[in-house]
């Protein structure tokens, strides 16, 4: 991921060698000026903290919500359960986006069956700012008010903690844009994933 800091254009370079360009949102959010309520969700979904033992299914997870998704040609690791998993942890275990904050991360799992139906997983990246490193639902529970219901968790989590803002970055062809420019999202700067696949 490309972020330009007055060096000139460098989008005509890249394309020019094979490379396809996917501009990505750099967005911010006032957790004082946004509404912090709940949302309800369906009633066979139980929302938690993540834990530890949540790293497989979590794997899985991304694995389903990504098949044909335009970040699965941006990170191939969204392809596979293995890669998924060193995905996962490269933001929990190791401090690549940030100091993971499992207090303010959590997972939606269906009662009876424990299957994963989303989660998010959340850092911090200064004093007082988080970052929303992952956010993900699995396909047949989108449009349901789940995303808004972990991301209102989030928030509230965040603001407990004293947190003042939480940041994160989304492909700007990605209909959740939408989401977060309700919930109040500012977006601070567009920047490029550059992608060249060999072959």
């Amino acid at each position: 991921q490309l972020i330009p800091f007055s060096v000139g254009s460098y989008r005509e370079a890249f394309a020019a060698r094979g490379f396809r360009l996917f501009p990505r949102n750099f967005m911010l959010l006032s957790l004082h000026r946004t509404d912090l309520s709940p949302r309800p969700v369906s009633a066979s979904l139980r929302i938690e903290h993540w834990r530890d033992r949540h790293f497989e299914k979590t794997a899985g997870l991304i694995v389903e919500s990504y098949l044909g998704h335009i970040d699965s040609q941006i990170n191939d690791q969204y392809e596979t359960r293995a890669g998924a998993l060193k995905f996962l942890k490269n933001i929990i275990i190791f401090p690549g986006c940030g100091m993971f904050q499992a207090d303010c991360s959590f997972v939606a799992t269906e009662i009876g069956t424990e299957r994963l139906a989303g989660v998010i997983l959340t850092s911090r990246v200064a004093e007082h700012v988080g970052h929303i490193t992952q956010i993900c639902v699995i396909p047949e529970y989108r449009c349901f008010g789940l995303g808004s219901r972990l991301l209102a968790e989030t928030f509230l989590s965040l603001r407990r903690r004293r947190y003042t803002g939480v940041s994160l970055t989304v492909t700007a062809a990605n209909p959740a844009v939408r989401l977060y420019e309700r919930l109040g999202f500012a977006t601070m700067k567009t920047f490029d994933a550059a992608v060249w696949n060999a072959g």
